[in-house]
């Protein structure tokens, strides 16, 4: 099963994105054992950047990982600038992208099928779709995603439900192609056969804890569910960029230091 992370986007005492940091950063990860990166998706503050600034954190993952998976998420609200960071992700060398449908309203199969259509007509690289009920309302059925896997217009599936139902469901139905997002079911994530990956938020900060945990060490289990519950309690990822020593931007600014008290210090050497 690989493991990826869904990257965190550093910026610097003025608020710009800060490339550097973010280079040092995912190169230190693939040191790690780290096997790809999902840059720019809701970790990585996607609704916050500019196209320009989307498109530059993703040519600093891949030139800065070469040889390793890199899936940016290309979401847009305008289709039009959407193509335009998908295009970019494609030139750069992406071993693909990863869109949800619209966000905000919630849609049929239909339109979510006619969106995913329309993208697929010009991307030329492999195509993910996006479950993620936390921030997008539309969800894709399986038997859809199925059909439009069939005929070639997704080439997988980026499912941030937290249903291990439905992923243990949609994996054996196409193996190797749903990618399981949601550090929550880390340790429940080794007894879901055929999936392709993992993608993690925590392994920013923690890959080392997340690669065992995922090996199978139950004795860790516990830790895990602490872990998750203090940097939820301490801002979620602005939290864990805080831990990393990385600068942050509105909306998003710092946790106070009494929010991090009782979280482990970050693997990274500071």
């Amino acid at each position: 099963m690989l493991f990826l992370v869904a990257t965190l986007t550093p910026f610097d005492a003025r608020g710009k994105v800060d490339l550097a940091r973010l280079r040092a950063h995912v190169s230190w990860l693939a040191a790690q054992g780290v096997d790809g990166f999902v840059p720019t998706a809701s970790a990585g503050e996607f609704p916050y950047l500019t196209d320009r600034e989307r498109e530059a954190v993703h040519r600093t993952v891949l030139e800065s990982v070469t040889g390793r998976l890199v899936y940016p998420c290309t979401w847009d609200p305008s289709p039009q600038v959407t193509r335009y960071l998908t295009d970019a992700a494609r030139d750069q060398g992406a071993s693909g992208v990863v869109v949800p449908p619209p966000l905000f309203y919630k849609l049929v199969d239909d339109a979510i099928e006619a969106w995913y259509r329309g993208l697929a007509e010009t991307a030329r690289l492999p195509l993910f779709a996006w479950q993620g009920p936390e921030h997008i309302p539309s969800v894709l059925s399986t038997e859809r995603y199925l059909a439009l896997r069939k005929e070639g217009i997704l080439d997988g599936l980026h499912d941030s439900s937290a249903d291990t139902f439905r992923l243990q469901r949609t994996s054996a139905a196409d193996p190797g192609a749903v990618f399981a997002a949601g550090d929550a079911l880390l340790s429940q994530l080794r007894k879901v056969r055929l999936l392709g990956g993992v993608v993690s938020v925590l392994g920013n900060v923690w890959p080392a804890f997340c690669h065992r945990l995922l090996r199978g060490e139950e004795q860790l289990d516990a830790a895990l569910v602490d872990r998750l519950a203090r940097v939820r309690a301490a801002g979620g990822p602005r939290a864990l960029k805080a831990l990393l020593g990385m600068g942050a931007r509105a909306p998003l600014g710092p946790p106070r230091p009494e929010q991090l008290l009782g979280l482990p210090e970050s693997e990274m050497p500071r």
